[in-house]
């Protein structure tokens, strides 16, 4: 029998903590609620971050902790070690657009960068929990494969991920042209919150 029926409370959706990198280089520890992929192919993680809010109780001025939800670009996160597993059952959803995208094999162009966007691109110091893509042939690669419906008859989705990748886990045995290669077929792409995008640029 189902354990709900036996008066069980079903398992509470993981919210594993986090590492955010700010616009200005700052980190904070947040808690994972769900990623997301736009339709243009970007990936974002949802998080919450627990900040100071003023709040009047009992008629006097106090702060207290409250919670903010935002939506962080997939290239300025980066994993806590001892939440690996968590990571795997946090909700996913993708948005219809770039499922279809996915199925074709067709990739959207980069849009055009202006001037403001060049000029906020700061190269840092890369820290020891982000993943470091050196691009050469000491890199390994890994692809895991998304789920489809049994009347699917596209091409495979699958996602490449590079060793250091926290998202899923597996061996990584694929070479750096192994990686281009698996990235050149139908339904193909890279996940950008390892590095694995810079291959396909």
């Amino acid at each position: 029998m189902d354990g709900q029926f036996q008066g069980e409370v079903p398992e509470r959706t993981p919210t594993p903590q986090i590492w955010i990198r700010l616009y200005d280089g700052q980190e904070l520890l947040g808690r994972l609620l769900r990623r997301w992929q736009a339709a243009n192919g970007l990936w974002f993680y949802e998080v919450s971050l627990t900040l100071w809010a003023h709040a009047i109780v009992r008629g006097k001025d106090t702060a207290e902790p409250a919670d903010i939800i935002v939506s962080v670009p997939a290239t300025h996160v980066a994993p806590v070690a001892e939440e690996a597993e968590a990571y795997k059952r946090v909700p996913v959803r993708r948005h219809p657009a770039a499922i279809a995208r996915a199925r074709t094999g067709h990739r959207p162009s980069a849009p055009p960068a202006s001037p403001r966007s060049r000029a906020s691109t700061v190269i840092r110091e890369p820290l020891s929990r982000w993943p470091e893509v050196r691009g050469d042939d000491t890199d390994r690669w890994k692809i895991t494969y998304l789920r489809r419906p049994y009347n699917d008859t596209g091409p495979r989705r699958s996602v490449l991920h590079h060793a250091s990748c926290f998202v899923t886990g597996g061996a990584a045995d694929l070479t750096t042209d192994q990686a281009r290669e698996a990235l050149r077929q139908p339904g193909a792409q890279a996940c950008d919150a390892c590095g694995a995008n810079l291959l396909a640029t």
